[in-house]
């Protein structure tokens, strides 16, 4: 590219909801082009105007005139001020969130921070605990909020506050895990391209169970001697964005296909089990109906009929 191509369409969430599955669907599209490189950077509520126009010219793909242009990052839907800093950037900006139980959802994110080497707590301590009302942006603050995460109606609500209802899709993840072909006509549809279209279905980063331990650490960690050699050796003939996808498919080959969730349950206690079961939905029952109440319709009696509400 020689000059910047602004956005025009967001995924903006939710956290373990499919939004990298999803962002590779819709990038097969050839109506859609996809910041590939740019998944989950915050471009807009962090970096300045030059900065951002930096990053957009060093996306390796060619731009060829697509009319819709894609870009996602999870934790936009998350921070408000993210929001407000992708309406100054394009009013008419379409946005795309896709949720999940926030049960299951809270249970996955925590199985992926154990699998990225991050998350040290075992499971009861890490998810029962006070939400907090207001998050600022830090990388702990984005990773391990699990029950702030599956609060999805003030998060949405925030959305509408800025954004017409019009430019907002609100997708069901059991809908993309059973009828994937409906959910993207569906999507392709709101971004009004080509809906005969049909991806590859095949799923992007499951949590999933590490293959090699050492790798997956080799990986991760950062060290003065790892950011030298970067720095000086690999910087100068492969760019940060490329890099960065090189890094994903890297994750990728060392994860099993098997979700590792419910494996990962069976390590934990079994009365530290039924607590979390028992205590999470308390968390989300009141924000579910206030959801459905916002968009007409039923995820709470969905996720949380057989659930007994707390006296």
């Amino acid at each position: 590219m020689t000059k910047p191509v602004y956005p025009n369409s967001f995924i903006i969430g939710v956290q373990k909801a499919g939004t990298t599955t999803l962002d590779d669907w819709l990038s097969q599209h050839p109506q859609v082009y996809c910041y590939d490189s740019l998944k989950d950077v915050h471009l807009f509520g962090l970096l300045e105007k030059e900065a951002i126009e930096k990053k957009l010219l060093q996306e390796p793909s060619v731009y060829k005139n697509e009319p819709v242009i894609l870009q996602s990052a999870v934790n936009y839907i998350f921070y408000p001020e993210f929001l407000k800093a992708i309406k100054e950037s394009d009013a008419n900006a379409k946005l795309i969130v896709i949720i999940r139980n926030p049960v299951d959802r809270a249970i996955s994110a925590y199985s992926y921070f154990k699998k990225m080497l991050r998350e040290k707590r075992n499971i009861k301590e890490a998810l029962t605990y006070e939400p907090a009302e207001v998050i600022p942006f830090s990388k702990d603050n984005n990773d391990f909020t699990y029950v702030e995460h599956g609060l999805y109606y003030r998060q949405i609500k925030a959305c509408l506050d800025l954004f017409d209802p019009e430019q907002l899709l609100v997708l069901d993840y059991d809908e993309m895990v059973k009828q994937p072909e409906m959910l993207t006509k569906k999507i392709f549809t709101f971004l009004q391209v080509d809906t005969a279209f049909i991806p590859d279905f095949t799923p992007k980063n499951i949590t999933g169970e590490v293959k090699n331990l050492w790798l997956q650490q080799n990986l991760i960690k950062q060290n003065k001697l790892k950011k030298f050699i970067v720095k000086y050796f690999v910087d100068p003939w492969m760019p940060r964005s490329k890099r960065k996808l090189m890094k994903q498919k890297m994750f990728e080959m060392n994860t099993g296909n098997k979700n590792v969730s419910a494996k990962e349950e069976k390590k934990e206690l079994p009365e530290d089990l039924k607590f979390i079961k028992e205590q999470l939905p308390q968390y989300f029952i009141e924000d579910a109906r206030q959801l459905d109440a916002l968009l007409g319709t039923k995820f709470s009696d969905k996720w949380f009929a057989t659930v007994k509400t707390a006296q």
